[in-house]
């Protein structure tokens, strides 16, 4: 499956991207410049899945979440935040497939791209 990161932490996009490539997924992208960088690199390359913070610079998680799934209504995105409530109504309603609470459980993050994996194949 094709995974974008994206996640104004270096560090943490790199060892996101990493351990999924580990796990037999191909990152086209690690996209640390921010939310407007995270839309242009998607139009370039669209991605299965889009591993995505929240809080980020020039246009946030939830704004990025529309413009991709506009682009690609099938694309899943899995919200990764540590600074916002996951049963807020703005993150319920946005469409994306799943929600990580930073710091990232690894178990978690292969159980949401495993969910992702079988919705796809559905």
């Amino acid at each position: 499956m094709k995974v974008m990161i994206a996640d104004d932490d270096r560090d943490l996009a790199q060892t996101l991207a990493a351990t999924v490539a580990e796990w037999g997924h191909d990152v086209v992208g690690t996209i640390t410049a921010g939310g407007l960088a995270v839309i242009q690199a998607f139009a370039r390359c669209p991605a299965d899945a889009v591993l995505l913070d929240i809080t980020m610079p020039r246009y946030n998680g939830l704004t990025v979440c529309h413009a991709l799934l506009s682009r690609k209504p099938d694309a899943r995105i899995i919200f990764v935040s540590g600074s916002i409530d996951m049963c807020d109504p703005f993150i319920t309603g946005c469409g994306a497939s799943a929600y990580l609470q930073k710091p990232v459980n690894m178990i978690d993050l292969r159980s949401a791209l495993d969910g992702v994996l079988v919705g796809q194949a559905a």
